[in-house]
């Protein structure tokens, strides 16, 4: 038995109790500690378990604040890294910079969508050249394939979709390689399920001749992506949840992404130069489709940090998403924000407001924002163009009537010149990306 006397030789107890006590630490333990003194030339004493250990770091700390310490390296000498307090705003922040740099505008993805919906027949030119007309990197590609295309790379059977025919065409030439097939890779994920979730998606835009009543937005709203996960957390259906469609989009794009990668060397002679150009065109397509699928997603998932509730004092909620509206030449996009301001019992009631961004020529960039208190509607519509301001003018008087028969009161309707700052292509951002505290 070893008796220590802490009286007469209180430094040698307490060197030793520091050195058991740090020789008990675990790499992966976390541990709470004090700052006894802040950081002078790089030294700081921290006080952890009741024992005052001296630690360098370059971080600014203040006498008093506490910290959480992830114990790196254990031993005579540890190493700590402190773990920064997850809270919702960090939390939302570290989501944002991951998504932001990948998110891309929906109507991208879905004008892209229009160059495998259709058979293309492109015009070789003289120098080989792919047509004048490009609408888009997906098109390019495509109608780049339908050049190289022989006679003697099969197709899809006649009876499928044209949507099917292109993309069998496409898997056709990935596979192309000294006469052999990667048939195996592709097989997992056919070219009909790739054609039928296209499709679906497709089909979750509106037609520039359908009507846009009440009911048809607040379907789009539900199938928007902002509630996949509650919807499945409570059993719902998701089937036709935009989200939902991309995920499943990407999960069959992925085989075909492997494919390419273990596509063997390119063959050698004059007579493999085609199938060579085949094949990387086609392992391009697939790759930009999956690209531009992925940027489609993250926007989603930006519109769903923008929606997430505020904090428990705030009385505001706010739901953002994006509704395509698909024409002949492409695809328009409204920015919808519907936002309530939850009053307490003994005032007013609710308060509701909606904000819709859109940029449809010859009018231009708009910003509208109808607002709804009990019974009675107001509006106000900003546009960039004075070409706009003047068609939106035009119209107030027929707004007015439709408000009027819809049983509400009719406030103020109004329009003005001014910057539509908020467009589709600039969703606002639920956080911010700069951490003032760093």
């Amino acid at each position: 038995m070893q008796i220590t006397d802490p009286i007469s030789n209180p430094r040698l107890f307490i060197e030793q109790t520091r050195s058991d006590a740090l020789q008990q630490l675990r790499p992966g333990q976390v541990v709470r500690a004090v700052v006894e003194v802040p950081a002078d030339k790089g030294i700081a004493q921290l006080n952890i378990g009741g024992i005052k250990i001296p630690v360098k770091t370059g971080m600014k700390l203040e006498i008093g604040q506490q910290l959480a310490l992830d114990v790196v390296k254990a031993g005579n000498i540890p190493e700590f890294k402190v773990v920064r307090e997850v809270t919702s705003a960090s939390t939302q922040a570290l989501a944002l910079k991951s998504i932001l740099p990948k998110q891309l505008p929906l109507n991208q993805l879905l004008d892209a969508l229009r160059s495998l919906t259709t058979i293309q027949q492109a015009p070789v030119t003289t120098s080989g050249a792919a047509p004048a007309v490009i609408k888009n990197s997906l098109d390019t590609l495509f109608q780049q394939l339908i050049q190289q295309t022989t006679s003697a790379l099969p197709g899809a059977s006649a009876g499928s979709s044209p949507l099917e025919r292109n993309l069998q065409l496409i898997a056709n030439a990935l596979q192309t390689n000294q006469g052999q097939s990667v048939q195996g890779n592709i097989e997992k994920s056919p070219t009909t399920e790739l054609a039928r979730q296209i499709g679906q998606l497709i089909n979750q835009t509106l037609s520039n001749g359908q009507p846009i009543t009440g009911a048809v937005v607040r379907q789009a709203l539900n199938q928007s992506g902002l509630f996949m996960e509650p919807h499945l957390l409570n059993g719902q259906p998701v089937q036709n949840d935009l989200k939902g469609i991309l995920l499943k989009l990407l999960a069959t794009l992925q085989p075909m992404l492997t494919t390419a990668h273990l596509l063997g060397d390119p063959p050698v002679g004059r007579a493999a130069d085609t199938a060579t150009a085949l094949q990387l065109i086609a392992a391009r397509l697939f790759a930009e489709l999956h690209h531009q699928a992925e940027g489609a997603l993250a926007r989603i998932q930006l519109h769903q940090l923008a929606s997430l509730p505020q904090d428990e004092n705030s009385h505001k909620q706010l739901w953002q998403f994006e509704l395509p509206i698909s024409h002949p030449e492409g695809h328009d996009e409204f920015l919808i924000q519907f936002e309530k301001e939850t009053r307490p019992a003994e005032q007013a009631e609710d308060h509701w407001s909606v904000t819709l961004n859109f940029n449809i020529p010859p009018t231009g960039p708009v910003r509208a924002r109808l607002s709804l208190i009990a019974d009675e509607i107001s509006s106000h519509f900003t546009a960039e163009l004075d070409e706009g301001v003047k068609r939106i003018e035009q119209f107030l008087p027929t707004l007015n009537e439709a408000f009027s028969r819809a049983g509400l009161k009719v406030g103020k309707l109004s329009a003005s010149q001014g910057s539509a700052v908020k467009r589709p292509d600039q969703p606002i951002s639920p956080s911010p990306l700069l951490d003032e505290r760093a």
